[in-house]
């Protein structure tokens, strides 16, 4: 996993805000880590009383941190604002954080005997200097093992629409395996249809996209089929960090069913193979809607 930590302030009773560690990268990461896939997260921990609440975190979820950078720099925030179906927006402070401090550093070559996959998205894939990095070394590591894509896009800290999409586009044709939600989908195409986008998606590079459409499911798109999946019914709390789960639970089934190698990539193909991981990530990602926050 590459990306950022954040802490996400999240709405508590009474007016207050309870900070609580997430950050999308972060969030699959400890996910993986919980069920006991060997996972790795490169990327920054802050210097402040934050960063030390980010690195418990990875310590007691089981994350290696081998590659996992200590600094002297603050933590990103992340001001969660949740609406009436438990779906959050952010407004978020980014500058001179950790989390994107990426410039001068050697990052791990993925050795395919010891990686199974590389996977990057969220902010620090789209904000200078980590953006450079990280498209170069994950272009690098694209020839070795397979590489997923969440893009969780955050147009209040990315940018300009025009700008956001042009960017995710060519990271998208970077990975193997794409995983979006709808409401991404709707920010940077506003009325496409769905599968007018993954098919475009398609044509580009990856093998597989996987949208999440909330409450309604998940729908993968493969050049040779499109596989439905319905939600797992939730006593819902709110759903931040349910789509990093979901994207957790695609990526530890396809691993440990032994289909995340460059090459048995065409088993995707299989509609069986699809429907069984994405039956699999629904369930995680239900897991994750009934505690507060990302899990």
């Amino acid at each position: 996993m590459a990306g950022e930590n954040v802490i996400d302030l999240v709405p508590a009773p009474g007016g207050l805000l309870r900070p609580t560690c997430g950050g999308g990268p972060a969030n699959t990461a400890v996910s993986l880590a919980r069920r006991g896939v060997p996972t790795a997260l490169v990327g920054a921990v802050g210097g402040d009383s934050f960063g030390r609440q980010i690195w418990r975190r990875h310590i007691a979820a089981g994350v290696h941190r081998d590659w996992l950078h200590r600094t002297d720099l603050s933590s990103t925030l992340g001001l969660a604002v949740v609406d009436e179906d438990g779906r959050a927006d952010y407004d978020y402070w980014t500058t001179g954080t950790a989390d994107f401090a990426w410039e001068g550093r050697a990052l791990p070559k993925p050795d395919p005997a010891h990686v199974d996959l590389v996977h990057f998205g969220s902010l620090a894939a789209y904000l200078e200097p980590s953006a450079r990095v990280i498209e170069h070394w994950v272009s690098r590591a694209r020839r070795a093992v397979p590489v997923s894509f969440d893009p969780n896009i955050r147009l209040s800290a990315m940018g300009e629409p025009e700008k956001v999409r042009e960017r995710t586009e060519r990271l998208v044709a970077l990975a193997n395996l794409v995983r979006v939600s709808e409401r991404d989908l709707a920010k940077l195409y506003p009325g496409v249809a769905v599968d007018e986008i993954a098919r475009k998606w398609l044509e580009t590079g990856p093998e597989l996209v996987v949208v999440t459409l909330g409450d309604a499911g998940s729908v993968a798109f493969h050049r040779s089929h499109v596989t439905e999946m319905a939600a797992v019914p939730t006593e819902l709390v709110d759903a931040i960090g349910a789509g990093d789960a979901f994207t957790s639970g695609l990526l530890g089934w396809l691993t440990s069913a032994g289909w995340m190698r460059l090459d048995r990539l065409p088993a995707w193909g299989n509609q069986s193979v699809v429907a069984a991981a994405l039956r699999y990530a629904s369930q995680i990602a239900s897991q994750a809607c009934t505690v507060p926050g990302a899990p």
